[in-house]
């Protein structure tokens, strides 16, 4: 049984992660912190925690807690991480991982030198059709990929004054938050990123941060890509669209992107339905099959490495204008394999 502490317990944590941790199989949650303690208080009772604290170090000290949800503030993100691995915590950090690639790595250097597991919380990849459009393009049924394109768009309102709004706080708009999925399933089923240039802008709601963002992406293997995001479009289905030289895969999401039909044009067309799952359950329940030693990593540390390393060089790229030769890193890259 995998006793959970959850830091930041509000947001996606109090909708989705405690929740799931609830009804998933061996797993139990024990723990949440808050800043505020009679919002912790009142947390602990809705979802049934039997502690709560207003403090990261009181959380960190609970001896029964044996793996934490950090769901703070991206910029927070480092110092929660460290800070619960020298507590010898196991730990599923929310997306994107950090502000930079320097924090990813100390982050991942942290977690291999205390022996945790570090997760980071690309719910896509816990829905089983990803899987199957990831052998389906390794595969050779589609042949050669020419363009892929991943489009995740919704309506989305910050609040003035949240920390999502504030680019020192958040790293940015809606590219380090929808974006950062979006990246990382074009690196899940295609491969690394060889080079990046973005559009962004906020031009219907003035944010400091932008609300859209196209970024374009050229594989290593040789395909374009394109990652869409937007806080501001209300109204739309495609989810991810895949071009070969012998055929084409459209996904379409149903239920907050939890539901999918896809479709898959060769010779003859095939559709298929792909049901609601519950992606935080389904990660929950993997990460502690995880610490069992019954599987490996689906979201290690290191693909948040490279999700903030390309998500880096778009924001370079919009600063500067120009197309963004990543710099691969290739001995780094590598070493924080067997680390991640």
């Amino acid at each position: 049984m995998v006793k959970w502490g959850i830091i930041g317990a509000s947001g996606v944590a109090h909708r989705r992660t405690m929740p799931a941790i609830k009804m998933a199989d061996n797993n139990e949650l024990h723990a949440l912190m808050v800043r505020d303690l009679g919002r912790a208080k009142k947390l602990a009772e809705e979802h049934g925690a039997s502690a709560y604290y207003d403090s990261v170090d009181d959380l960190l000290s609970d001896q029964e807690v044996d793996a934490v949800h950090i769901a703070t503030p991206v910029y927070l993100h480092c110092d929660h991480v460290i800070r619960a691995a020298e507590h010898g915590k196991h730990i599923l950090c929310e997306k994107p991982m950090a502000i930079n690639t320097d924090e990813c790595k100390r982050m991942i250097d942290a977690c291999h030198e205390n022996n945790v597991l570090l997760e980071i919380g690309f719910t896509l990849r816990f829905h089983p059709c990803f899987r199957e459009i990831k052998q389906i393009a390794g595969s050779g049924e589609l042949g050669e990929i020419i363009e892929a394109r991943s489009s995740l768009l919704k309506s989305y309102e910050i609040e003035e004054g949240a920390w999502r709004g504030n680019p020192a706080m958040s790293g940015g708009g809606v590219l380090m938050d929808m974006g950062a999925h979006a990246i990382d399933m074009l690196i899940y089923i295609l491969g690394d990123v060889s080079k990046v240039a973005m559009l962004g802008n906020s031009r219907i709601k003035g944010w400091q941060v932008e609300e859209t963002a196209t970024v374009l992406l050229q594989m290593e293997n040789g395909a374009n890509a394109i990652a869409d995001s937007s806080f501001v479009v209300p109204h739309t289905d495609i989810t991810l669209e895949l071009y070969g030289t012998k055929g084409t895969l459209l996904l379409y999401n149903g239920k907050g992107y939890q539901e999918y039909i896809m479709k898959v044009y060769t010779d003859e067309l095939k559709e298929e339905f792909k049901p609601t799952q519950n992606l935080y359950k389904n990660l929950v329940e993997h990460f502690s099959r995880c610490l069992d030693g019954d599987e490996d990593p689906v979201a290690p540390g290191i693909a948040g490495l490279k999700s903030t390393q390309v998500i880096s060089a778009a924001y370079e790229s919009l600063a500067s204008g120009k197309i963004v030769q990543l710099n691969k890193e290739t001995d780094t890259i590598q070493a924080f394999f067997k680390k991640a």
